[in-house]
């Protein structure tokens, strides 16, 4: 008479041993993933507290001036924020036509912004990336469209201003910088928890920094580049 056999009853010390294995391997992976992105994110930090007061020295007049100021990035360890509220750049209502108090926040701010990021700090920074944010007024579809062109409207006007009176940084300014719409998508809440649409309704220029890989492979490339002169 035969019997059917438990499947445990014929599992084998090789087996036992491949799947202890297997799951130190995992755990080792998982260690060692842990432990480059702890490090990575370090690095991050320790390059972003480095330069941070280099950028802060060199907008120090302009920032101090308006009110504004240079702040981290919650959600990237290498890049610095200059928040620009509604009340200095602003757009007629629901439209992405610049109004005439923001194209004198420009007029002053744009020509600073390029002297400093395709100057002295060309080689710390890696971008300029322009972020326009709305209110919650409205739906996604048409507050992502509402805050990518004027986004869009800050760069040209930007551009414009950077062509006519610092000609020098134009090129490299247009090449570092780029223009994106959040929409409604990081919206602005008060201690109620209500949406402060006045705060939430701003212009974010976000400076990102170059990682220390970055900095010595442009390095690398000017001593090449000096060398062959």
């Amino acid at each position: 008479m035969n019997f059917p056999m438990n499947q445990k009853e014929f599992s084998s010390p090789t087996t036992h041993g491949l799947t202890d294995l297997m799951t130190s391997l995992v755990m080792v992976f998982i260690l060692l993933f842990v432990a480059f992105i702890t490090q990575t994110s370090s690095e991050a930090q320790s390059a972003l507290q480095e330069h941070k007061d280099d950028v802060q020295t060199a907008l120090k007049d302009h920032l101090s001036r308006l009110g504004l100021s240079l702040d981290a990035d919650p959600r990237d360890p290498l890049t610095l924020m200059i928040v620009v509220p509604e009340n200095l750049l602003t757009f007629e209502f629901a439209q992405s036509r610049l109004s005439a108090k923001a194209h004198t926040f420009l007029e002053e701010a744009m020509p600073f912004y390029a002297s400093a990021v395709c100057g002295p700090l060309r080689q710390t920074i890696d971008s300029l990336a322009i972020q326009g944010h709305t209110d919650d007024r409205g739906d996604d579809a048409y507050n992502l469209q509402l805050s990518q062109e004027r986004s869009l409207a800050v760069m040209v006007k930007g551009l414009e201003v950077i062509r006519a009176r610092s000609p020098s940084a134009y090129q490299c300014f247009q090449e570092m910088t780029s223009a994106s719409g959040r929409g409604r998508q990081e919206l602005i809440y008060d201690v109620n928890h209500q949406v402060n649409r006045e705060k939430s309704r701003r212009v974010i220029f976000k400076i990102r920094l170059r990682s220390t890989e970055q900095r010595h492979v442009v390095e690398r490339l000017l001593s090449v580049k000096g060398t062959m002169l």
